[in-house]
């Protein structure tokens, strides 16, 4: 037995002793083995937001008793607990209060193992849903075999709640966008800045009435690059695999489990999702990114070290898996070439390769090298200088690296992949 395995079965050991459990049923006719869907939250220390999510939840028109959500605390130091606990809502509700922080891999993991339906949603916690959330997973799902469904790429954000660490500037944001709704701006002049807790804006019925939908505003500009360019199965992008984010995303509970579930070797923030995508497209996944399915994620301050823990997890990621489809992100985080650019070089990169692997199988080797280089330059400088110099490359390796590059630059078809290059060679 692997390592990897023989820790995680001593985890699952463990975990068995080291949280509190309580489940609801709404109704006595209906038990458990209706269940059709499993909405899977982790939180933690995502109070209140995590109970205006719940709540968003009650409001769906999928038939409640076929659904159930496992709430998992993962060792909150907020007040969930004590609104948790009680929390009875008209689904299903299996609530868990993990003693002992799981982290990210570790904690979806025990929601995939409670889980009594057959197909999954990961759902992230402060994210509020429309009504017809569920039902559009669940559809989706029906006709089509080994389909992950996105909606994250789609998702607006909201500030449903002022948080202390939130600045002068984004809190006279907030106040204007109050503005559109009597209601919301006469709680707002009621805020005090600079507050020293999370003042909430935003309650129950203004879920039911959809109000809190006037606190929205445009997010995620960087996976706006991806739907504005490409269709819903994502055809032509080189990272379809991307579209596997676990704030907003479903798919057959058989499907994960022939996965393997996620690597708990990623403990801290980043990557943990995108490594199962990986995994998941590598055996067939079918990816589709629907402006159906949208969510609205409630703003909160975010950790300064969240960039160090992706770089870390980023790294692993590509020690258990390297591959050019993997090393190659290092382009996008080292702010080498942007989102689309690095696509155009994969996709160039294979063709070309495919073209004569034979005559390119040094420039292959050199290829990967380079791509090493950069993800180790990751962790000690951002701005990536004299990388031909840091991954060992002589004066005939640098003579060799640019004759080959004219040569793929005279075919006129791989223009991305050459502006590549070329940058490295610059650098």
């Amino acid at each position: 037995m692997s390592d990897t395995k023989s820790n995680a079965n001593k985890r699952k050991k463990k975990d068995k002793n080291q949280y509190l459990q309580k489940s609801n049923n709404p109704s006595s006719s209906h038990q458990n083995q209706d269940i059709e869907v499993s909405i899977i939250i982790p939180s933690h220390n995502r109070y209140p937001l995590n109970l205006l999510t719940l709540h968003s939840l009650e409001q769906q028109t999928f038939n409640l008793s076929k659904m159930e959500v496992i709430f998992i605390n993962d060792a909150s130091t907020d007040q969930t607990e004590e609104n948790l606990n009680e929390y009875s809502p008209p689904y299903h509700l299996n609530y868990i209060h993990s003693q002992e922080k799981l982290g990210r891999a570790r904690v979806r993991n025990l929601g995939v193992r409670s889980a009594k339906g057959s197909l999954l949603i990961f759902l992230d916690a402060e994210m509020i849903t429309e009504p017809n959330f569920v039902e559009n997973h669940y559809k989706y799902h029906q006709s089509k075999d080994n389909v992950i469904l996105s909606g994250v790429m789609h998702s607006n954000a909201i500030y449903s709640c002022i948080f202390p660490e939130f600045s002068e500037l984004k809190v006279n944001k907030i106040a204007s966008l109050t503005k559109k709704n009597q209601v919301l701006n006469s709680r707002f002049n009621d805020f005090k800045y600079p507050c020293k807790e999370p003042f909430l804006l935003i309650e129950k019925c203004d879920i039911t009435k959809k109000a809190f939908m006037d606190l929205a505003v445009n997010a995620n500009p960087w996976f706006k690059l991806i739907t504005r360019d490409f269709d819903a199965d994502l055809e032509g992008f080189a990272f379809p695999w991307m579209a596997f984010l676990t704030g907003n995303v479903s798919l057959r509970k058989e499907f994960i489990e022939q996965a393997g579930l996620f690597d708990e070797d990623f403990f801290h923030y980043g990557y943990e999702d995108w490594e199962l995508g990986y995994r998941l497209y590598k055996m067939g996944a079918k990816y589709i990114v629907s402006n159906e399915v949208i969510t609205y994620h409630q703003e909160h301050p975010v950790g300064d070290s969240k960039w160090q823990e992706a770089i870390g997890n980023f790294g692993l990621f590509t020690v258990k898996h390297q591959d050019v489809d993997v090393l190659i992100l290092g382009l996008e985080l080292s702010r080498l070439v942007d989102l689309l650019t690095m696509s155009k070089v994969l996709n160039e990169y294979k063709l070309l390769v495919q073209s004569n692997p034979v005559r390119f199988q040094k420039f292959q080797e050199n290829f990967i090298t380079i791509l090493e280089t950069i993800v180790l330059l990751l962790n000690v400088d951002i701005r990536h200088i004299n990388i031909l110099g840091a991954a060992g490359f002589g004066t005939n390796d640098r003579k060799e690296l640019h004759e080959e590059i004219n040569h793929i630059k005279s075919q006129n078809k791989f223009t991305n992949l050459t502006y590549f290059l070329e940058k490295v060679i610059k650098s």
